[in-house]
């Protein structure tokens, strides 16, 4: 098994922990073998970011399944590991002999990247963020015109307005948050940008994703619409907008 950055399945803000960046790794799990997976991924190798994670190796890790299928060979399960700085990121600390002994058997054993590949891998750092832990995640993919026209947009308009709602509860968002993509770049990047809006249940998520007309929205949005830039922004909208359903964290809360 290839002891590439993080790859404890051989990573949506977890996002909520709030370190500063993030690796964000894409798998391809076959459907009748996603029991299987899940099983080796929280029963094993999450013990190993368990260990990394209580020895301040790490801040947080992660996975998340997609909900429903937007094409047909594209990954359907991501992992979340996250850490406080670049800087503070060892390998060889990670894959420790002590760490990987966690697992209480041989990661030869328990290897799931023979039957679920990565499809590819995100550095990220994160923006800003609002609210706390969450269990589904819409998260919108983008590749704005300005990078940082959308950041700062995204701070200093979109984020009250957000925080309003998760503290009123008005649309059952509970957390919001923005991640920059830091590798890899370029135009043939997937996204240079991310923002989640994280809920409680399915049907929370669901029925923030639905269309909704003006008047089913409050005042607020109203006033955010009268003054976003973000026609000129990212005239061509998100590239994607996903569903995730958290499948395990860890810290758990």
């Amino acid at each position: 098994m290839k002891k590439t950055v993080l790859l404890f399945a051989s990573l949506l803000v977890c996002m909520t922990t709030m370190a500063q960046v993030a690796y964000l790794q894409y798998r391809v799990v076959p459907n009748d073998r996603q029991g299987e997976f899940v099983e080796k991924e929280t029963k094993y190798w999450s013990k190993v970011a368990k260990a990394a994670i209580d020895k301040g190796q790490m801040t947080g890790w992660s996975l998340w399944r997609k909900v429903g299928i937007t094409e047909e060979g594209a990954p359907n399960y991501v992992f979340v590991n996250n850490f406080e700085s670049f800087d503070k990121i060892n390998q060889n600390e990670i894959w420790s002999e002590e760490n990987i002994n966690k697992m209480g058997v041989s990661p030869q054993m328990v290897s799931t990247q023979s039957f679920a590949p990565t499809a590819f891998d995100y550095w990220m750092q994160l923006e800003d963020s609002a609210g706390g832990a969450y269990k589904y995640s819409v998260v919108n993919y983008a590749k704005p015109a300005s990078l940082g026209g959308f950041i700062e947009e995204n701070k200093t308009l979109w984020k009250p307005l957000h925080e309003k709602n998760i503290s009123s509860g008005t649309n059952k968002m509970v957390s919001w948050g923005m991640m920059s993509t830091v590798s890899p770049k370029g135009n043939q990047a997937r996204f240079s940008v991310l923002t989640w809006d994280g809920f409680n249940s399915m049907a929370d998520a669901m029925n923030y994703m639905r269309y909704q007309s003006a008047t089913d929205l409050d005042a607020g949005w109203e006033e955010v619409m009268s003054k976003t830039k973000m026609g000129e922004i990212l005239p061509d909208g998100f590239e994607y907008t996903i569903l995730y359903e958290l499948v395990m964290r860890i810290p758990s809360n």
